[in-house]
């Protein structure tokens, strides 16, 4: 049985579709802070439970789990919250404690926040966090690695990028921020020169790696979830009114701060976890039918 967390996220609803198809619902079990339809769950309040919680549900075959649930700030400010980035330990740590018997992978879902500013950044790059919210994760990696090494259960993590497609919206990001704008009508806004580079990666290819990697015999050490494909945010934009075929002007915003490029070399992810990528003007397409059907419900 594979435990999901964070089944009601982003990537989390994503992942929850594809497990079921590939396992089947009965051999999922989502644990969420509210209720779900799709798959048999136990319900937590900021994972106050007690370590025999899932044995006392019934829940004593769980051999895999998924720890997507986490604190993941939906904008930049909200970065270096204290209570919030600690929760991501705490909560980290009492999965870590429950009683699992039949436990043999943990696989956690991270993020590109441990990372230093390189020009291409790889899972050679020096981990230098600049917020608490990345330092979080960083010391859920290293405290999950040290407890799979002393309970002899593998560990596999895997560090996520910018994500785009169907779910993002909850997100203060620059792609569903656009589509929206460019659905009211209104104009689109760039800030700085737009020359800088990003790089997404599609959901449905993310929650794929990730499952991918339950497979995963041997040790491969951290996996970067990224796109290799970049592009800049004049172009991004350009694209999104091309796709959406509604015809807006494109505010430049001018700013004091200098936008840095992310550039990233995703070949690890490719030759173990992906085949290939979603083109991204598809991603972007299925996106904004989405983002419309959104809004004509709105």
């Amino acid at each position: 049985m594979i435990l999901l967390t964070g089944a009601s996220g982003f990537i989390g609803k994503h992942l929850l579709l594809l497990l079921i198809e590939k396992y089947g619902k009965e051999n999922i079990l989502a644990l969420t802070s509210k209720p779900i339809s799709e798959s048999p769950f136990l319900l937590h309040s900021n994972y106050q439970f007690e370590k025999d919680f899932f044995i006392k549900n019934g829940y004593k075959d769980i051999n895999i789990i998924i720890h997507a649930g986490a604190y993941t700030p939906k904008k930049g400010s909200e970065a270096n919250d204290i209570e919030l980035s600690n929760s991501n330990i705490g909560n980290t740590l009492k999965l870590l404690n429950a009683i699992l018997p039949k436990l043999k992978k943990f696989i956690f879902l991270s993020t590109l926040d441990v990372y230093d500013n390189e020009d291409k950044i790889s899972e050679t790059t020096l981990e230098k966090p600049v917020s608490l919210y990345g330092h979080s994760k960083l010391y859920c990696e290293r405290m999950i690695e040290i407890w799979g090494k002393n309970c002899n259960i593998q560990v596999q993590i895997l560090r996520i990028g910018h994500v785009y497609g169907p779910g993002e919206e909850a997100y203060q990001k620059i792609i569903p921020i656009t589509f929206n704008k460019v659905l009211k009508n209104e104009a689109t806004k760039i800030w700085g020169t737009g020359n800088e580079l990003r790089s997404f990666i599609y959901i449905k290819d993310v929650a794929k790696a990730i499952i991918n990697s339950i497979d995963l015999e041997e040790n491969i050490g951290v996996v970067n979830i990224v796109s290799g494909h970049s592009i800049s945010m004049n172009e991004l934009v350009k694209k999104i009114i091309f796709i959406a075929q509604i015809d807006v002007k494109t505010e430049k915003i001018e700013t004091n701060i200098i936008g840095k490029s992310l550039v990233f070399d995703n070949s690890k992810m490719l030759h173990y976890l992906l085949d290939k990528e979603t083109n991204f003007d598809k991603g972007l397409k299925e996106e904004f039918q989405y983002m419309k059907t959104l809004t004509s419900n709105s």
